[in-house]
């Protein structure tokens, strides 16, 4: 049996799909069952001696006979924490393909089930597939770079945004927003770091060249508070080889401090980007162009707007109102993302602004009813006694921010309604 290398990563996977579909076309000869690992965060060792963290790996590559039954790999898949329930035709694992009975009539793309062996839920994150817009007035149209719109030949990205087209400035393909006619593709997409340019071809035989300028320093909060501006910059720093459509976290210390979340959001892949500290607005005009849009996440999940009660002159009513324009301007830069916002906690030690707190939940839900790409989530509900309090043990001592065992059941919350969101 020839078992393929482990250290293949899906994107050569599909690279290696495109080439069987041609080989398929000109030889019509050699068929093959692709057997997947079919689960996310998977760490591999890569010939460099480097580790990458890939989504997806190829277990086995078969060749098969059309017409013909396919045997199952020999040896089945293993996976901690997990037991291996057999080999499906998509990934969401819905229909287990019958290796008895069932003939394959051209190559095919087998994914292994998983069910966890600890007691919790089995979830398998759905591939997402980027919605593209098909012309027929043009052959492609560039329209932004990592979310954010074209101006003539320019481009002005945060340093986040530059710092991923950096990484992979050979091919840039996932910065691109785009719309374009169904037979033409991209067939180059580089960033040139010392001249600060992007260069697209296509296959019509156009061609498109980018500046880009740094607006960073114009989304500074330096002058606000010195401490929000480092820790943007570490994460602008980290963001480095974040890969797109995942989920990102966002918002002020209730985020930050959720220090477990890509372990407890796992198998989601989920990047945290909570600043402590930080107001409603302060995410709608500089934060979220910096650490949200140029990452290009499937969902936001915002925790933001107790600071605005409790540490500024806003009520309730203006807060409510600088979450909405919040919720616009992220939909305006993500329209084919998911918005969610946590509802804010009732707080042990500042039940005086609870009316507050209410008033601006309330516009989040109101606002939630008229747009179906916002989600409000209710995670603090279970902070609750049964006579309506908040319990003082999923609390630190400030009567403010989450225990361990607070972030237990909280994060548990947000995660449950993102896996809804996943799964509909």
């Amino acid at each position: 049996m020839k078992r393929f290398p482990l250290f293949c990563l899906l994107t050569m996977l599909v690279s290696s799909c495109s080439s069987i579909e041609t080989d398929i076309s000109i030889e019509e000869t050699k068929y093959y069952a692709l057997f997947m690992q079919n689960y996310h965060g998977v760490n591999v060792d890569l010939p460099s001696g480097n580790t990458a963290k890939t989504d997806n790996l190829l277990y086995e590559k078969k060749e098969i006979v059309l017409g013909e039954t396919i045997d199952a790999p020999e040896i089945n898949p293993e996976r901690n924490g997990y037991s291996f329930q057999g080999w499906y035709k998509e990934a969401k694992c819905l229909n287990i393909w019958d290796f008895a009975n069932e003939t394959a009539s051209s190559s095919v793309i087998l994914y292994a089930k998983w069910n966890s062996t600890s007691g919790g839920d089995d979830i398998i994150e759905p591939e997402y597939t980027y919605p593209e817009t098909i012309i027929t007035d043009d052959n492609y149209r560039l329209k932004g770079i990592l979310n954010t719109p074209i101006n003539g030949n320019n481009v002005g990205l945060t340093l986040g945004a530059i710092r991923r087209l950096e990484e992979k400035k050979d091919d840039i393909s996932f910065a691109l927003n785009y719309e374009r006619k169904a037979d033409v593709n991209v067939t180059s997409a580089t960033y040139d770091p010392d001249e600060m340019k992007i260069n697209v071809s296509v296959s019509s035989g156009e061609s498109f060249e980018i500046q880009v300028t740094d607006i960073t320093p114009t989304l500074s909060i330096a002058n606000e508070n010195a401490g929000f501006e480092t820790k943007a910059n570490k994460y602008e720093e980290a963001g480095r080889e974040y890969t797109n459509y995942h989920i990102m976290l966002a918002g002020s210390s209730s985020m930050e401090y959720w220090t477990s979340s890509a372990l407890d959001m796992s198998p989601i892949i989920s990047y945290n980007h909570g600043i402590g500290g930080t107001k409603v607005q302060q995410w709608t005009n500089k934060l979220a162009q910096r650490l949200i849009f140029p990452y290009s996440p499937k969902a936001v999940a915002y925790y933001v707007g107790v600071n605005n009660i409790i540490n500024s002159t806003d009520n309730g009513t203006t807060t409510g109102q600088y979450l909405i324009d919040l919720f616009n301007k992220t939909h305006e830069y993500l329209p084919n993302s998911q918005v969610f916002y946590v509802l804010i906690n009732k707080l042990p030690g500042y039940l005086q602004y609870q009316s507050e707190f209410d008033i601006a939940n309330k516009a989040a839900l109101d606002f939630e009813k008229e747009n179906e790409w916002l989600t409000c989530i209710d995670a603090g509900k279970g902070l609750l006694k049964e006579n309506g309090n908040p319990h003082y043990a999923y609390f630190r001592p400030d009567g403010l921010h989450m225990s361990h065992y607070g972030y237990v059941l909280w994060g548990k919350a947000v995660k449950e309604a993102i896996v809804d969101w996943l799964n509909k």
